[in-house]
C-alpha cells in the first residue's frame, strides 16, 4: 500500500472473508500515547513502596522479595531493581 493515499488512516472490518458487500471503513487513531518506561517503572515502585508500607501497618516486621513478587504478580528481578531504587532513594530497611 502507498503511504500517501486517503486511505492510509482506514482499516477494513469484515465480519464474513467472502463477502465484500458488508465492509465498511473504521479509522484508524495514529495518535494513540505510548506509556514510557520510565513511568512504568515508576508505577512498579510506587506499588512496591505501598505494599510494604501495608505489611509494615499489619505489624510484619520482614518481608522478602519473593513474597512482594508474588503478591503483585511481577518477576523477582523487577522487584529487585525497583527495591534498590527505593533504597537509593531515602527508603530505611526495618531491621526486627
Amino acid at each position: 500500500m502507498h503511504q500517501s493515499t486517503n486511505t492510509s488512516k482506514y482499516l477494513v472490518v469484515s465480519s464474513d472473508s467472502s463477502s465484500a458487500s458488508s465492509e465498511s471503513p473504521i479509522q484508524v487513531d495514529n495518535n494513540i500515547p505510548v506509556r514510557r518506561k520510565s513511568n512504568n517503572k515508576k508505577n512498579i515502585e510506587n506499588a512496591i513502596y505501598a505494599h510494604v508500607r501495608a505489611i509494615r501497618a499489619l505489624g510484619r516486621k520482614k518481608i522478602n522479595t519473593t513474597e512482594i513478587a508474588e503478591a503483585l504478580s511481577l518477576p523477582i528481578f523487577v522487584v529487585n531493581q525497583a527495591i534498590t531504587s527505593l533504597l537509593k532513594k531515602g527508603v530505611k530497611v526495618v531491621n526486627g
